[in-house]
């Protein structure tokens, strides 16, 4: 059996009407999470789930055992066609404009730092883990860096920046992935501008040294993103403050 034209063009107007039902009848249900069976599916990168999804486990799996989280990469989809599909639940990722029917909560805001391998040879000795000191900016644009880019982009919002004060870097790698970068880095004589929350943590493990960028970035703003249809379901906002108490937590 095959639906009809007429069934197709019904399905969404009419799977929407009737997931705002279920979320209007939820509302005079109580969310007991230490007792729910539920599974959320999370979009985000490495960086999301070693910093959030860590912490939120260690809460969930003393107060809510039956609840399962789902990673899924930020690579696969786009976020609004995902939340459309029911395919996810929540995405976490970089805040930007979003259209109705998206909504977005701001959950941190990072800086960024540069990261190079504790034993470069370029660079001397004084610097430490976690160094306040800015790294030189004639170095930062002779030293070839690894990008972060889903799509194998070669430019960013430090080319924008350098190219502001009349200098730019030559990127001889780009990585979808944040600890793919931080490992390149802490073996090679390349560097990267790099979550600051993320690099503190793992340059102790790696080998890293870290330093403050030379160029002034704008910040970081990591945001949870939904779609607005659960803006009612209590689940989804339990889960939500979830979020942002794992969030709160890094400090």
């Amino acid at each position: 059996m095959l639906p009809t034209p007429r069934a197709l063009a019904l399905a969404e107007p009419v799977g929407d009407a009737l997931r705002r039902v279920e979320a209007a009848l939820a509302d005079d249900t109580q969310f007991d999470a230490a007792t729910a069976r539920r599974d959320f599916t999370v979009r985000g990168v490495d960086y999301v789930t070693y910093l959030l999804i860590a912490p939120l486990m260690a809460t969930l799996t003393q107060t809510a055992p039956g609840i399962v989280v789902r990673c899924v990469d930020a690579q696969t989809g786009s976020v609004p066609q995902l939340l459309e599909d029911g395919r996810i639940d929540f995405a976490v990722e970089v805040m930007h404009p979003l259209d109705d029917p998206v909504r977005s909560q701001l959950l941190l805001q990072e800086r960024y730092v540069v990261i190079v391998a504790a034993d470069h040879p370029d660079i001397g000795v004084s610097g430490a883990t976690g160094s306040q000191e800015t790294f030189d900016l004639d170095l930062y644009c002779r030293l070839p860096h690894v990008l972060h880019s889903f799509i194998g982009g070669t430019t960013g919002n430090v080319d924008a920046a350098l190219a502001a004060v009349d200098r730019q870097r030559h990127v001889g790698l780009s990585l979808p992935h944040f600890f793919s970068i931080a490992r390149v880095v802490a073996h090679s004589r390349m560097i990267a501008t790099f979550p600051e929350r993320l690099a503190v943590r793992i340059a102790p493990i790696l080998g890293l040294r870290v330093y403050q960028v030379p160029v002034d970035l704008a910040p970081i703003l990591l945001a949870a993103i939904w779609h607005r249809r659960n803006d009612r379901d209590p689940a989804y906002a339990w889960f939500r403050r979830q979020l942002m108490n794992a969030a709160q937590g890094l400090g």
